[in-house]
């Protein structure tokens, strides 16, 4: 039968234990993960006298802790996804910052070699001149070298902190693990009663790894839950967890990718947030990028420098030699290739414009090729010509070699420009071998009576074995000629006349009897219509179909890195926003309310001494009942 002293005892039970749980809130205000935790008061079972039912006091239904999973798994998003943005802004911010002030000296060092060009030409004999100019050349070298250099370093640190992530993720991993099996076993041991405490470090523990890796969970009956990554990629299962790995690049070993022990090969594409995701999407989308359009500057830099050379006679009265030097493209198969086929490629180097900075995979699946841009991971057409023994992949000015037939799945990566830069040197150091004169030369007979004019002649193929041999344009009537006495010619409406692999064009009406010579500039000490030609290579398009000059591409890789930051800048701000109001929104529900603990505290306390007060006065009438029984019998 219930009874004062029942019904005292439960109420200082209950009260004591609301005191302890009031007490545990405010202890763990600041306790990273704490839910806050509420003591769940219930009726006591009511007992029945055969007359009426009484209430038998009040008793701890449980313990709960203020949780909404909903509110929860919104903050482990946003956070995946502040984490990856910030991590790819890291690189983007020291590329803009640090990596932009090389590229500003790139450009000055590009302009600086033109203007020596332009020096050169002022004074073409001049070995100064000649000297300055190629000093201008180990600048431009230089800067290439330094900036692929720091973009180099900067996927070397990629790498480092890849495998610093993967080890803290199985760390994480692990002890979620564990936490599902003491979870399992206290919740078995209490009779289903969860326990709080650890409930709270599992889920800090998903918070965290969330922070360096998006995940998915799924939480079951027994109260254990599963962590998932990527396309459902386990990496814990109950109470087993399963660790990532790192795995060399399949075309390039120097370059991390993250694996899985239940997996084989890479499952980097699958990574898309947290720290990880922004670190593969820092190195895909900001560095490699980057050094494939410096790569691609240096290229035509190199070809059309070189190929003005080419067309120039030095000092000596021989074909200019290369100034500079640039890595080759490359190809690489894929380590997972079954196949001993090769590759080969190259760049198109009749059509300076027509490549661009892009690397490309190519595969071959179901008896056929296929072309996919690697940064965008969009297809690209192409053209296949060769043989079956040998068969040809041209696309974007690129050029691709296959010896044989690949096998089933076989890949290869096309790197036309990704090294260039960093193999960008000068191979001229004489100075007396700048071609500054004009291969050929021509000039007007003091006796025509004409008012044509010929132009300085322009080089179409230095590899012409009649370059150099003497022409005599001889004109028949103000509209034809012959060239060293041959058939005779009509002169085109643009008044271009080509032979040998020059080219002049003829302004003004001649006489029938003029001519004009065009011969060797050897000995031509004063020439500097190839030098001309160089220095005029500042501004001229060669880029992006002839629209752009290099250093009008060096100066939009600068303004390009400048956007992606601000753009990488604007997005982050903005999530940090959103994940301070998701964290808000866990907060209101499961933060500890000080203000609020401290009025549950005092009400606690006021119950504890009631009950107490109770417990007091039926101790008093039970004193009373006692002594009034023992005065009966006395």
């Amino acid at each position: 039968m219930s009874d004062i002293f029942q019904i005292s005892v439960s109420a200082l039970q209950a009260f004591q234990a609301a005191i302890n749980v009031t007490s545990n809130n405010i202890a763990n205000a600041s306790t990273p993960g704490y839910d806050v935790e509420t003591a769940n008061l219930t009726e006591a079972v009511p007992q029945a006298d055969g007359v009426s039912t009484v209430g038998a006091g009040v008793q701890v239904a449980g313990i709960t802790r203020a949780y909404s999973q909903a509110a929860t798994t919104q903050l482990n998003t946003s956070q995946s996804t502040l984490a990856q943005l910030t991590a790819t802004q890291n690189y983007t911010t020291e590329i803009d910052n640090d990596f932009g002030t090389n590229l500003g000296g790139l450009s000055t060092a590009i302009q600086n070699f033109y203007s020596a060009a332009s020096t050169v030409a002022n004074d073409p004999t001049s070995t100064a001149a000649r000297q300055a100019l190629l000093n201008d050349a180990q600048g431009v070298a230089g800067s290439f070298q330094s900036a692929s250099g720091q973009l180099n370093a900067l996927n070397s640190d990629v790498n480092s902190r890849i495998t610093a992530d993967v080890t803290q993720i199985n760390s994480i991993s692990a002890a979620i693990a564990n936490l599902n099996q003491q979870i399992e076993g206290a919740t078995a041991q209490s009779g289903g009663q969860a326990p709080n405490e650890l409930l709270d470090q599992r889920d800090q523990q998903i918070s965290n790894l969330s922070q360096l890796v998006g995940v998915t969970t799924t939480t079951q009956t027994d109260g254990a839950i599963n962590v998932f990554v990527g396309n459902g990629q386990p990496l814990v299962l109950e109470d087993q967890s399963h660790a990532l790995t790192t795995l060399p690049n399949q075309f390039d070993a120097q370059q991390l990718e993250v694996g899985s022990t239940l997996a084989s090969g890479s499952i980097s594409s699958q990574i898309t947030s947290g720290d990880l995701g922004g670190l593969l999407e820092a190195r895909s989308q900001v560095i490699n990028p980057a050094l494939n359009q410096l790569g691609q500057i240096a290229t035509v830099l190199s070809q059309t420098v070189n190929s003005q050379q080419a067309q120039g006679l030095d000092l000596n009265g021989n074909f200019g030699a290369p100034i500079f030097s640039v890595g080759t493209p490359t190809a690489s198969a894929s380590s997972a290739n079954s196949d001993t086929t090769t590759a080969t490629v190259s760049v198109n180097a009749g059509g300076l414009g027509a490549f661009g900075p892009d690397s490309y995979v190519l595969a071959y699946r179901n008896g056929a090729y296929s072309l996919t841009d690697q940064t965008t991971g969009s297809s690209v057409n192409f053209t296949q010509g060769g043989t079956p023994a040998a068969p040809t992949i041209t696309a974007n000015g690129v050029t691709i070699t296959l010896s044989g037939t690949p096998a089933a799945n076989d890949q290869f990566l096309i790197q036309p420009t990704a090294n260039a830069a960093s193999t960008f040197s000068v191979v001229l150091t004489d100075p007396s071998k700048i071609a500054a004169a004009g291969a050929v030369q021509s000039a007007a007979a003091d006796t025509n009576t004409g008012s044509g004019a010929i132009s300085s002649p322009t080089v179409l193929n230095a590899a012409n074995a009649a370059l150099l041999t003497p022409a005599t344009i001889a004109f028949t009537s103000p509209t034809t000629y012959t060239i060293n006495g041959g058939a005779a010619q009509t002169l085109a409406a643009n008044g271009v006349i080509a032979a040998n692999g020059w080219q002049v064009t003829l302004s003004g009406t001649p006489a029938a009897g003029d001519t004009f010579t065009v011969t060797s500039s050897a000995g031509a000490t004063g020439n500097n219509t190839n030098a001309l030609a160089l220095a005029a290579g500042q501004s001229t398009g060669v880029l992006n179909g002839g629209t752009i000059s290099v250093t009008g591409a060096a100066s939009a890789l600068i303004t390009n890195l400048g956007s992606q930051a601000q753009q990488i800048n604007t997005a982050q701000a903005a999530q940090t926003a959103i994940n301070t109001q998701a964290a808000t929104a866990v907060q209101s529900v499961s933060g500890v309310n000080l203000d609020e603990e401290a009025a549950n505290l005092l009400q606690w306390q006021q119950a504890y001494q009631a009950a107490a007060q109770a417990l007091t006065i039926g101790n008093s009438l039970f004193t009373t009942l006692i002594d009034s029984v023992n005065g009966t019998f006395t």
